[in-house]
């Protein structure tokens, strides 16, 4: 019974999986796995073939735990029926070499439970596996195991063959894109909600106005100069703690400075987009960079900046400041460069004025 559950979330996660930062802080693992063991002769039971289900979370990037359930059936010697067999495992399972971006060595350590219907032993056990990435979300395992029996103090060994599937909740691998030209309105209303519709008109008509709002005089005055200052005090960017979207106090205050140019440059556009460092997941920092965006933009927003003045886009770990190697440690002073929100005017540049003294 176990195992049919065990199987059918991992068959479910498997259809429902869509690219996710495997390996990282929270991500959860769900595999189905076909098993072969070979029993200890005290048992009387030659080789067992089978299937089970796992299921997993990261503690850490290279740190998960596991529980798997298994079960078969078991030949036995001098012709005696097949009998069937169950195991359940509580196991950490540790990431100690990885190579290039899709192939993880593994070993792990844990307790376990098996019994037929005239057995039933605790013991404790090792493994020793191979991942090969197939996608950021699936991926091929394979796990040699090597159990002891406490109670009877045989010796096991299995084989687990199968398919991982990775989960990370609260990551949306949503990637938003700028464009000067008006958004035009769907074609096929069926395929998004009407909601979605009425938001995408909106933007449209917004970036219409805002065109025809150029063309009259009373917004270009070619003989204005534009504020060296204040278009600094636009453009200075803001920076962030690794794997974080909180803003520090030094970023509050650059912001708050960029609320008096706001106020007295009423057709300001800008565009706020979010970075990342090298380390981790090309998906994972995408998604970082985003939320980053968005935090910067939240911060203004409440602070009385309309929010249609204000578009976010994330580049992630791409167009890095400053490059190095991928090491975390190495790289130390390049990746805290590299985890940033960039501001860029959209309108109003070079006509931006400094803002008037109280």
């Amino acid at each position: 019974m176990y195992t049919r559950i065990i199987l059918a979330a991992g068959l479910a996660a498997l259809v429902s999986a869509a690219p996710v930062a495997a390996q990282q802080r929270g991500t959860v693992e769900f595999g189905a796995f076909g098993t072969r063991s070979s029993y200890d002769n005290s048992l009387g039971m030659n080789s067992n073939f089978g299937a089970g289900g796992r299921v997993g979370a990261f503690i850490f990037p290279r740190l998960s735990a596991e529980f798997e359930v298994d079960g078969g059936k078991a030949t036995r010697t001098l012709g005696r029926a097949d009998v069937n067999t169950s195991s359940q495992t509580a196991r950490l399972t540790f990431v100690p070499l990885r190579i290039g971006h899709r192939i993880s060595l593994l070993a792990g350590a844990g307790i376990d439970h098996a019994d037929t219907h005239f057995f039933e032993s605790y013991g404790y056990q090792g493994l020793l596996g191979i991942k090969l990435g197939l996608s950021d979300a699936v991926a091929l395992r394979v796990d040699g195991i090597y159990s002891h029996m406490s109670n009877l103090g045989g010796n096991n060994k299995s084989l687990h063959f199968g398919l991982a599937v990775y989960r990370s909740p609260g990551v949306k691998l949503t990637t938003v894109y700028r464009t000067a030209d008006a958004v035009p309105a769907p074609t096929h209303y069926d395929s998004v909600s009407a909601e979605e519709t009425a938001r995408l008109r909106a933007i449209a008509a917004n970036y219409q106005a805002l065109r025809d709002s150029l063309g009259r005089p009373v917004y270009v005055n070619p003989g204005a100069a534009s504020s060296a200052a204040a278009l600094a005090t636009m453009q200075e960017m803001i920076l962030f703690t690794r794997n974080s979207t909180e803003l520090s106090p030094e970023s509050k205050e650059i912001l708050d400075a960029k609320l008096p140019i706001f106020k007295d440059n009423p057709e300001m556009r800008i565009v706020v987009t979010g970075f990342a460092s090298q380390p981790g997941d090309s998906g994972y920092n995408m998604a970082l960079g985003l939320r980053r965006a968005e935090a910067t933009k939240a911060y203004l927003v409440g602070r009385g900046v309309a929010p249609v003045r204000i578009e976010i886009e994330t580049k992630g770990e791409g167009q890095l400041r400053v490059a190095g190697p991928l090491d975390m440690d190495q790289n130390a002073s390049a990746n805290i460069a590299n985890r940033r929100s960039q501001f860029r005017l959209l309108v109003a540049d070079p006509y931006l004025v400094a803002p008037r003294r109280p």
